[in-house]
């Protein structure tokens, strides 16, 4: 089986590139996990911490002001509209 691959993307730069192991998100209704065959997804994303447990066993935390994540097939791709300043310091 294929493992959940994920692409984190602003405006500015592609923050999260490659395969995880686990994907949680701050969706509209509240926060939900994605996991490998998850069924398709779109949903909106609201303020709050992106966490990714990549396929190293390493836990990835990002900020979200919004945005929206879309989950098919085992890719997923978040889009947020903005980078928030915590995330800049890489740039």
């Amino acid at each position: 089986m294929d493992d959940l691959y994920l692409e984190i993307i602003t405006p500015e730069k592609i923050l999260y590139d490659g395969p995880v192991g686990l994907v949680e998100v701050p969706g509209a209704k509240g926060r939900f996990v994605l996991l490998r065959d998850h069924a398709p997804v779109i949903s909106t994303l609201v303020r709050g911490k992106v966490r990714v447990i990549g396929k190293d066993g390493y836990d990835h935390l990002f900020s979200c002001k919004e945005g929206v994540i879309e989950c098919h097939n085992n890719h997923a791709v978040i889009l947020m509209n903005e980078l928030p300043d915590e995330n800049k310091a890489d740039l």
